[in-house]
């Protein structure tokens, strides 16, 4: 995990009205990070480098209160002791403060439901906690304004789905992966909602100086697509606006710095991300590859990143746990494909990429 530099003078510009920045110090935070079960069947993580402590940090130097912030780690996180937690943090909030709810860990779907619920994880065996439960308490206790809905886990696009139709806060929604799809067991979605605490630049798409919601969700859609190979979900309702200043960028994007690219190393092409411009030469990092590698290479051997696509309407076949399904691309996006399935309802279309499609094997 690359090191992190924490800003200490994130502090909004005067002239944003309140309601279109999001105001740390009114802000309520129940976050959970499970990396290992009481079910030794799931798969687990290690606890060293976990990046959702560093958000939880980077929360407290944008000036949320500490007592202000519930983070629920591992064994503490039962079924009953995040329910239990999160409706006694929910009855200290009061009028017009947020809520933001992070979850990372485990996501599961319930295949045999049509409507294919979806549910976190929790650390108990048996610990299922669906995420309609999860809203249908927020709505119930929560005497704020705003909520946000963060999490980094399988199926978490579920959130934005369930917040659709509710409209008693305003509600915005960024998670890892969208409600058909399954999320990969790295820190990157994490690390982008910790980039946005922290003003990174890179974030700053127009490079005004300010961060929004909108700029946020496009910024974590790239990068989980180009590192990952996944697309992240984001979703706004209850007249919550994309606009919202999340941060006051730390600096200003210079050059080329934070592009997203692909460099030539000993005849191979590989993913790579550039970190620095200087006298003529590009210092990257390459994507997978230990930072021991990072080196400072020439223009030339640098090319933009174009992922292999099908278009829509193109006819495959699709791998999902070591079977090939049917299906067409309905389209494609930053590499990844929206493919729909035969035989299956719109709610299992899925975003996939190239490398479990192929073409129809034809008939001799």
């Amino acid at each position: 995990m690359r090191a992190l530099t924490l800003s200490l003078c994130l502090l909004l510009p005067a002239c944003i009205a309140a309601e279109e920045a999001w105001q740390p110090e009114k802000t309520w935070v129940f976050a959970a990070g499970i990396l290992n079960f009481a079910n030794k069947k799931l798969g687990t993580w290690p606890d060293e480098g976990r990046v959702d402590a560093v958000m939880i940090e980077a929360l407290k130097k944008r000036g949320v209160p500490e007592g202000q912030i519930v983070f629920v780690k591992n064994s503490e996180a039962t079924h009953e002791a995040l329910t239990t937690k999160l409706d006694e943090l929910l009855k200290k909030t009061a009028e017009g403060d947020t809520l933001l709810f992070y979850y990372a860990g485990h996501g599961a779907r319930d295949w045999q439901d049509v409507n294919r619920p979806a549910s976190l994880v929790c650390y108990d065996a048996k610990g299922l906690w669906a995420i309609t439960d999860v809203l249908d308490r927020i709505e119930k206790g929560f005497k704020g304004a705003n909520v946000l809905l963060t999490a980094d886990c399988c199926h978490s696009g579920a959130f934005a789905d369930a917040a659709a139709s509710r409209t008693k806060f305003r509600t915005g929604v960024l998670t890892s992966s969208h409600a058909s799809s399954r999320s990969t067991g790295n820190w990157t979605f994490t690390q982008c909602l910790v980039d946005m605490f922290n003003g990174s630049p890179l974030l700053d798409s127009d490079n005004n100086g300010q961060i929004t919601f909108g700029e946020t969700a496009a910024y974590a859609e790239q990068e989980m697509a180009f590192a990952e190979q996944q697309l992240s979900c984001s979703a706004c309702a209850g007249k919550f606006n994309r606009d919202t200043v999340m941060a006051t960028a730390s600096g200003k994007r210079t050059g080329r710095v934070g592009e997203r690219c692909e460099g030539l190393s000993e005849g191979t092409w590989y993913k790579a991300r550039i970190l620095e411009e200087k006298d003529g030469k590009l210092f990257v990092t390459w994507l997978g590859w230990d930072r021991k590698w990072d080196c400072w290479v020439e223009p030339k051997d640098l090319r933009p990143h174009k992922p292999q696509v099908y278009e829509g309407g193109t006819e495959v076949e699709v791998e999902w746990d070591g079977k090939w399904y049917k299906a067409k691309v309905m389209q494609n996006r930053l590499g990844m494909h929206l493919v729909h399935y035969d035989g299956y309802g719109d709610n299992d279309d899925e975003w996939v990429p190239f490398g479990r499609i192929r073409l129809p094997k034809k008939d001799k």
